[in-house]
């Protein structure tokens, strides 16, 4: 059975995942800090403000995307995340697949993700 900690950080992974397919700034902006930063697949550090900035404008954007967690870990008030991604982008419908770290901490009784990064493993074209 799964702690607590452990259930409320699913459910944040799943918000920031739906979110971030759906390009919602204002779910995305209340689950990442203000410090937040990511180290992108296409190897640039972006900050909060510049990655929001880029999904509203439509240059990051995928057509699907599917994660599994592999590993949990909590350290007093943050959490590690790690695991695997698959994401579909568009128009060409490439898929990437990716390896993920997403770091979470507790701020003002809420779990907010203050770091993430991505690397792709391998692409494939569309079918």
């Amino acid at each position: 059975m799964s702690s607590t900690w452990e259930q409320d950080i699913r459910a944040c992974e799943e918000q920031n995942r739906v979110a971030f397919l759906a390009a919602d700034v204002a779910v995305l902006d209340r689950l990442w800090t203000d410090d937040f930063a990511v180290n992108s697949p296409i190897n640039v550090i972006n900050d909060k403000r510049k990655t929001l900035a880029l999904l509203q404008a439509g240059r990051i954007r995928h057509s699907s995307l599917a994660a599994e967690i592999e590993h949990m870990s909590r350290h007093d008030d943050v959490v590690v995340v790690m695991g695997s991604d698959r994401v579909t982008d568009p128009p060409d419908g490439i898929v990437s697949h990716r390896r993920f770290t997403n770091l979470w901490r507790r701020e003002g009784g809420e779990w907010r993700c203050f770091a993430r990064h991505a690397n792709v493993v391998r692409r494939e074209p569309a079918r």
